[in-house]
């Protein structure tokens, strides 16, 4: 009898490195692999990542996958890509990063961030007058 499954590529790049699945459209999980991604931690309190590391550890997860032979290539319907919070990719106008990304954890700009957002009255940890609109 025909496997009429169908799945789903999952890609869940997260700080420590992409978390990558096949996944039925019922929800049931194959199989997964994960690679690790180093963190660069810089003095001053600056993390940062390189993209080119992001990007071969999801196609050397993606493909080890693919290379058990637990689907048919031909069944996968969707790639669905998740990532890590307030991250930073500085690119030139062909696409190329320029830089290391500066990922969530990074902290250079505290005390500029806390001087912006003094106030006497806060809603939702901002002053009353620069509250996002």
């Amino acid at each position: 009898m025909e496997n009429k499954n169908k799945y789903i590529l999952a890609i869940d790049l997260g700080t420590s490195g992409p978390k990558t699945a096949l996944v039925s459209v019922y929800g049931e999980v194959v199989d997964s692999e994960f690679k690790d991604t180093p963190i660069i931690l810089l003095p001053g309190g600056g993390a940062e990542q390189d993209p080119e590391g992001w990007w071969n550890a999801i196609m050397s997860t993606s493909k080890k996958l693919l290379d058990k032979g637990l689907v048919s290539p031909d069944d996968i319907v969707a790639v669905s890509v998740t990532s890590q919070w307030s991250g930073t990719v500085a690119l030139d106008q062909d696409g190329n990063h320029l830089m290391n990304a500066i990922i969530w954890m990074d902290c250079r700009g505290s005390e500029e961030v806390k001087e912006i957002l003094k106030g006497l009255i806060k809603i939702e940890g901002y002053p009353l007058f620069k509250c996002p609109g």
